[in-house]
């Protein structure tokens, strides 16, 4: 067996082993197969709980992605207690985006403000993980983006990307 070929076979396995729930007596120590986004463009940073400690971005372009983490959602119907995160960003274009919020293990939110704090767009699905705007911003304004955790369990990842 060639090299490159051993090396799969040690990955697969390795991958195999680190999702087997089986790993010992104490079933409730397994913790699931790690789920991660691929790494954004930016990290969400806190303090970003407020639209007024909103997090820059600066200019963004196509393909840009910031991921982050919701530490809290909310719970039997309402945003008590939910992380909110919110984003700034001006975009590189005038021409129509979309804004597309990826979740795991959780359900979120997605609304863009202008700089005035006016709700420009939301998306709010209940019971679907993922939400996406398509929207055309101008280029010379900052836009404030609001991620929120409707439902799910606390340490939800979430990933904005721009396409």
């Amino acid at each position: 067996m060639s090299t490159p070929t051993r090396l799969a076979a040690l990955a697969l396995s390795l991958l195999l082993a680190a999702c087997d729930p089986v790993f010992d007596d104490d079933d409730s120590a397994f913790l699931g197969p790690v789920v991660m986004f691929p790494e954004g463009t930016a990290a969400e940073a806190e303090p970003n709980d407020t639209a007024a400690t909103a997090q820059s971005l600066g200019i963004v372009g196509l393909g840009y992605s910031v991921t982050g983490d919701s530490s809290a959602c909310g719970s039997d119907g309402t945003l008590d207690g939910a992380d909110v995160d919110w984003l700034s960003l001006s975009l590189d274009t005038g021409a129509p985006v979309r804004l597309r919020l990826d979740m795991y293990d959780g359900d979120v939110d997605l609304a863009v403000f202008d700089d005035d704090g006016a709700l420009v767009a939301d998306a709010a699905t209940t019971g679907v993980d993922d939400e996406e705007l398509a929207l055309a911003l101008d280029p010379d304004r900052v836009w404030l983006v609001r991620v929120r955790c409707w439902m799910g369990n606390p340490g939800a990842l979430w990933r904005l990307r721009v396409l």
